[in-house]
């Protein structure tokens, strides 16, 4: 079953609004609140494993998954063991994020808001996309050395594919992806790799950016906090 292209632009819309393009900061209005629908690594129609699977206030659903490099649910990296973190501003999906982070009481957190700050007074981009791998080692050195913070986490945007399902009586959906960093100050290098994807079928009714930000951000959290340590 093929899929429209309005329909496809719907989705995508929201999705690349919500993973992590980091350029926005500031408050965020609350969330439309979500119910977890499944918390299991079982494979989707996406071919991999999926993290979860949100229900939204809305009627909608859409699924998140941490897909490996085979495609199979991976347990998080190992983190070291730090205190101090900031988090790089983006849309509001940081800011969820760097929330999530604060409530669980086990990090002081430096908000994306107090790091736009820095980079606007330092004329540092903060869209990761515009700078280049040494670029962004020494934004990431300089927000260390402003925040002192030990780890700066970031996301980076991967784009989003479709998948038409022509062969198959199922729907076709749409996958958006993101990079997610961990940067050490102290090894003035990035020490946490992580992906995250979010995928829905096109059709029907369509979470709101809010009801997206908001599980992308409490799964990134959720992976953080339940990362190993180093």
């Amino acid at each position: 079953m093929g899929y429209t292209r309005d329909q496809a632009a719907r989705f995508t819309g929201a999705a690349m609004a919500v993973l992590l393009a980091f350029s926005l900061s500031g408050c965020i209005a609350a969330a439309i609140p979500l119910a977890i629908a499944a918390e299991a690594a079982v494979v989707g129609v996406t071919g991999f494993g999926i993290y979860k699977t949100v229900q939204t206030a809305s009627g909608s659903s859409f699924q998140v998954a941490f897909p490996g490099k085979d495609g199979k649910a991976t347990m998080p990296p190992p983190l070291p063991v730090v205190r101090r973190v900031a988090v790089w501003p983006g849309d509001e999906g940081d800011v969820r994020f760097a929330e999530h982070l604060a409530k669980s009481g086990r990090f002081d957190v430096t908000p994306p808001s107090t790091v736009s700050v820095m980079l606007t007074n330092a004329k540092i981009a903060s869209s990761l996309k515009l700078l280049t791998e040494q670029e962004q080692t020494k934004a990431f050195q300089s927000v260390c050395k402003e925040t002192n913070a030990e780890l700066i986490f970031a996301s980076r945007d991967l784009g989003q594919t479709a998948d038409a399902n022509v062969f198959s009586l199922s729907r076709a959906n749409v996958t958006a992806r993101a990079d997610l960093l961990g940067f050490s100050c102290a090894k003035n290098a990035v020490v946490w790799r992580d992906q995250i994807a979010l995928i829905m079928e096109v059709g029907g009714s369509q979470p709101s950016s809010a009801e997206m930000n908001e599980a992308a951000a409490e799964a990134w959290a959720d992976r953080v906090l339940q990362a190993p340590t180093i």
